[in-house]
């Protein structure tokens, strides 16, 4: 008699699990990965053997939530070279069907800075080729860090984008 309880029990317990996890695996979540595009971009003074940036961004959240992100990194290519890198925990919230800019730092080394800069120069004034690769911590439980890229030009005979 214990032992046909504790089955009972047991198989009670192993049923109401199946049938959460069966729930759970209906549920749909209507997500849509963000956009994230370079806005600008901005040569700081250079320090030491470090030649840092600072890079705007404008993150476009497509979703009817909101994204909260806990950080983000990234990597600026120009002219098929990498430039700079860089990481950024202060990033604003995209509202729902919204938009967040921030600005955020980018550093490197002073000799890779003159690799891009003499690609530049031999670009004679036409448009240089980018690429900004951006991986986004949303803090949304069940969605993993995603990775976006962005590729497009710089118009050389202007000073920002």
């Amino acid at each position: 008699m214990i032992i046909a309880k504790s089955l009972a029990k047991q198989f009670s317990f192993i049923t109401a699990i199946l049938f959460l996890l069966s729930g759970c695996a209906t549920m749909q979540l209507n997500y849509q990965d963000p956009s994230v595009e370079l806005i600008s971009f901005k040569m700081l003074p250079a320090k030491g053997f470090e030649q840092n940036f600072e890079i705007g961004l404008k993150l476009t959240n497509p979703n009817n939530f909101e994204l909260p992100l806990n950080g983000i990194s990234y990597q600026l290519s120009v002219a098929g070279s990498t430039l700079a890198h860089g990481v950024a925990n202060n990033i604003p919230t995209a509202s729902a069907y919204g938009e967040s800019r921030f600005i955020v730092p980018l550093s490197t080394s002073l000799l890779t800075g003159i690799k891009v800069i003499k690609a530049l120069m031999d670009s004679q004034g036409q448009e240089v080729s980018y690429q900004l690769k951006a991986d986004l911590d949303i803090d949304i439980p069940l969605i993993p860090t995603i990775t976006i890229i962005e590729k497009g030009l710089i118009p050389f005979a202007h000073k920002s984008l």
